[in-house]
């Protein structure tokens, strides 16, 4: 029987729980660690899931020889630093989105992978969930002709959640840190990853500073501690002329949706909030289909995936360096919000 691959999850707060059942759902890993600054939700984590091993420090735990590879699921600030001493101690990565605070940490958590010859996943689960992959296959067999805008939206009506979120300096923004790395990253990918050339954003914080907007993703918060925004809005276009158009909000006066489509040159799609598809009859007739599709999850999709990889020796789906060119176009996002006009996407 081949050896299982030996995993340690590095932060035990929301994310860490959804990483551990997606191993736990596999067959050739197991769960040997836990770190959490907090060691008492280390412990807890390590009695609901049967971990052995519980730290405080991830220095320790990847001093021991305890685990091959490692899942990242800190706050963001921290990203860079653990996926890197992760590296450098010879182990594999799967690093919650975002990757990092911004596209030049990312390149150099890419350059300590090259180094140390050693994955660098990135846990973008949306590209994971069977409906997702479903879709994947479609586009790259020319069901839409050619994919020239995609859309999507996720508007909470009051879902600020708490902590380190609201706060700039570890969380890097609000909700398009949080949500719109998941659309941006998805609508690219689909649309097979064309390079981006210009973004223009836009960004919000008019409820989040007031006291407004905070429900069932957390309890209590200091709105004069809010230093994020509570609504973005941004519009990438690419090289070859394609576009993207993001909204994401933590707090609107409006209804809670979620919305992601692709519009082509012979038909369109809907990943969210269910998967269907768009198409015209040559005589006109509209046809809406709604396919069948596996309902595996993202969180286990990318889990097992992140597994299969480290087993095989072979380059994820969505590799660190992939999250790269997401963070450039993150990064050229906040500049356009911040200076008011378009700005180059990898520009300086």
């Amino acid at each position: 029987m081949a050896k299982k691959v030996r995993v340690g999850v590095i932060g035990a707060g929301a994310i860490g729980p959804a990483h551990m059942k997606g191993y736990q759902a596999g067959t050739d890993v197991e769960i040997t660690a836990v770190c959490d600054v907090d060691r008492g939700r280390a412990q807890a984590a390590a009695a609901q899931f049967g971990i052995p091993n519980v730290y405080r420090d991830h220095r320790k735990m990847l001093a021991a020889d305890v685990v091959d590879a490692v899942s990242v699921c800190t706050p963001n600030n921290t990203h860079m630093g653990i996926t890197i001493d992760a590296l450098q101690a010879g182990k594999h990565v799967l690093c919650e989105k975002p990757i990092a605070m911004n596209a030049r940490e990312a390149r150099r958590m890419v350059d300590a992978a090259k180094s140390a010859k050693r994955i660098l996943m990135t846990a973008q689960s949306m590209r994971y969930s069977g409906s997702a992959q479903f879709l994947k296959r479609l586009v790259e067999k020319g069901r839409f002709g050619d994919i020239y805008y995609a859309k999507a939206a996720i508007f909470r009506r009051t879902g600020i959640p708490r902590g380190w979120f609201q706060d700039k300096k570890q969380s890097g923004g609000g909700p398009i840190v949080d949500l719109g790395v998941h659309m941006l990253d998805i609508m690219w990918w689909l649309m097979g990853m064309p390079k981006p050339a210009i973004a223009l954003g836009a960004t919000f914080d008019h409820l989040g500073t007031t006291g407004q907007g905070m429900g069932g993703w957390g309890v209590g918060y200091k709105p004069d501690k809010f230093s994020v925004e509570d609504l973005g809005v941004a519009l990438v276009r690419f090289a070859d002329g394609r576009a993207v158009g993001v909204e994401v909000s933590w707090a609107t006066h409006t209804e809670d949706s979620f919305l992601l489509r692709l519009f082509g040159t012979k038909g369109g799609a809907q990943l969210f909030p269910d998967l269907e598809l768009f198409e015209t009859a040559a005589d006109g007739t509209k046809m809406d289909i709604t396919p069948h599709a596996s309902q595996l999850d993202g969180y286990s999709g990318e889990t097992q995936h992140f597994v299969s990889c480290v087993v095989k020796g072979k380059q994820p789906i969505s590799p660190g360096s992939q999250s790269v060119v997401i963070m450039d176009m993150l990064d050229a996002i906040y500049k356009s919000a911040a200076t008011g006009r378009a700005v180059p996407v990898g520009g300086k």
